[in-house]
C-alpha cells in the first residue's frame, strides 16, 4: 500500500483509531460464525454413521472383550483337587447340565452336593427339579434336605417328579425330633391335611392315619410307649390283669387303631403265653366251629401259633391241645417229637396202627412213667388190629 493510500486509510471516518477516553460501545459486533441454540445442542449419531455400522464397531469391540468359559472337567478338577473355582461363569442351561454330569461321572459326594446348590440358586424351580431327578443326585439332595430339615421343599421335590410314594417316609420325618406329643400332633394333622391326598397307596393312607390315631390315644391316655404293637402290648397286660372286660376294651384299641389282624393275634397270643394265662388263651383262640367242634381261630397258620407258642415253653398239655389243628399230620408229628409232647404221638402212632413205631418211640420215653405204660398198654391190647 503507498504512503498516501494508508494515511487516506487511517484518516477516513469509518476507520478511526482506538481511543481510550471514549466510554465502550454498547453495539454487538458482527460475527461470521454464530453458535447452535442451546435446545439443539445434541445430534444424533445416526446422522453421523448408520445403525448398522454401529452396531458392527460395537459387537467387535464386544467379541473382544467376552470371557471363555473354561470347560466343566476342569472347574470339577478344580473342585475335587481343593484349587479356587468359581461356578458362576457356567450361564447357559446347557453349561449346567454338563456340569452337573460331570460331578456325578466323579462320584464325589461334596463336588455333586456343591453342583447342585449351584444349580438351585441359578435355575427356575420347575427347570432345577428336573434337573436333580437324577438317581445319584436326587439321592444327595434328599439328604441335603433332610439334614437341614427342607420338609416343605422336600413336598414340593416329590410331588414335581412324580414320587408321591415317599410321601410316607416325610410323614415320619416331620415328627423324628419333635419329643412333645401335642406339638408332634398338630404337625402330623397339619401334613395329613395338605398332603395325604398326594398318598396314593391306599395301604400308606390307612397306615399313616392309624398313625395319627395312636398319638392321639396316646395322649388322652397319657401313655409313652413307642409303637401301636407295644402300647398294645402293655394294655393286654393291664387289662387281663384286672377287668372282666378285657377282651371288649382290647378289641376297641385294635379298631380304633385298625391294627392288622395277623399283629394283633400274635400280640394277644404272646402276651397271654408270658403271662401263663393259659384259659384264657384257650378262650381267645379256640372256638367251636358249626360242626360244633373246637377248632383254631386265627390268620395265623396253626404251626406258626404252635412254634410261637412254644417260646415261652407251655405245659405239654397246653402245646397238645392246638397240635391236633396243623393240617398237615406229618408236621404235627414233627413238633410233638421235637417238644417232647408224648402223650400226642403215642396216640398218634396208635391212629394209626403203626405198632413198629410205637415199639421205637418206647425207648424215648422214661420207664415206668405215664408215658410208658400208655404204650404197653395199646400195644397188649387184644383188640387192636395193627398194619404191621
Amino acid at each position: 500500500m503507498s504512503a498516501k493510500n494508508s494515511e487516506d486509510f487511517w484518516n477516513t471516518s469509518s476507520s478511526s483509531g482506538f481511543n481510550f477516553d471514549e466510554e465502550e460501545e454498547q453495539s454487538q459486533p458482527d460475527y461470521v460464525f454464530t453458535t447452535i441454540p442451546e435446545e439443539n445442542s445434541f445430534i444424533s449419531i445416526h446422522s453421523l454413521i448408520s445403525k448398522n455400522s454401529l452396531d458392527l464397531i460395537l459387537g467387535d469391540i464386544k467379541s473382544t472383550n467376552e470371557y471363555v468359559v473354561p470347560p466343566v472337567e476342569e472347574v470339577i478338577r478344580k473342585m475335587f483337587i481343593g484349587q479356587t473355582y468359581s461356578l458362576e461363569v457356567y450361564k447357559k442351561y446347557s453349561d449346567k447340565i454338563l456340569l452337573l454330569e460331570s460331578a456325578l461321572d466323579l462320584m464325589d459326594g461334596n463336588v455333586i452336593l456343591n453342583v447342585i446348590l449351584f444349580l438351585k440358586s441359578t435355575l427356575k424351580q420347575n427347570l432345577f427339579f428336573q434337573l436333580v431327578k437324577k438317581k445319584v443326585a436326587l439321592k444327595h439332595y434328599v439328604h441335603h434336605l433332610i439334614v437341614n430339615n427342607g420338609y416343605q421343599e422336600l413336598a414340593d421335590l416329590y410331588m414335581a417328579i412324580g414320587q408321591s410314594y415317599d410321601f410316607k417316609q416325610l410323614y415320619y420325618l416331620i415328627g423324628r425330633d419333635i419329643k412333645n406329643k401335642d406339638i408332634l400332633f398338630k404337625r402330623l394333622q397339619a401334613f395329613i391335611t395338605e398332603h395325604m391326598q398326594k398318598v396314593y397307596n391306599l395301604d400308606d393312607r390307612i397306615e399313616l392315619d392309624a398313625n395319627t390315631q395312636f398319638l392321639r390315644y396316646q395322649i388322652e391316655v397319657k401313655e409313652t410307649c413307642n409303637s401301636a404293637i407295644e402300647q398294645l402290648a402293655s394294655l393286654c397286660k393291664k387289662e387281663w390283669s384286672r377287668s372282666k372286660n378285657a377282651i371288649d376294651i382290647i378289641m376297641e384299641y385294635k379298631m380304633r387303631l385298625n391294627i392288622d389282624n395277623f399283629a394283633f393275634e400274635w400280640t394277644v397270643m404272646n402276651v397271654l403265653a408270658s403271662m401263663k394265662m393259659w384259659p384264657q388263651l384257650s378262650d381267645f383262640f379256640i372256638k367251636p366251629n358249626w360242626l360244633k367242634k373246637n377248632s383254631l381261630k386265627t390268620v395265623i397258620p396253626a404251626e406258626t401259633f404252635v412254634w410261637g407258642l412254644s417260646r415261652h415253653d407251655p405245659p405239654k398239655d397246653v402245646l397238645e391241645q392246638y397240635l391236633p389243628h396243623i393240617p398237615d399230620s406229618d408236621r404235627s408229628l414233627y413238633l410233638a417229637e421235637k417238644f417232647n409232647c408224648h402223650k400226642f404221638v403215642i396216640q398218634s402212632y396208635v391212629n394209626q396202627k403203626d405198632r413198629l413205631a410205637l415199639i421205637s418211640y418206647k425207648s424215648k420215653v422214661s420207664p415206668q412213667n405215664a408215658e410208658y405204660f400208655l404204650i404197653e398198654n395199646a400195644l397188649q391190647a387184644v383188640d387192636k388190629k395193627w398194619k404191621n
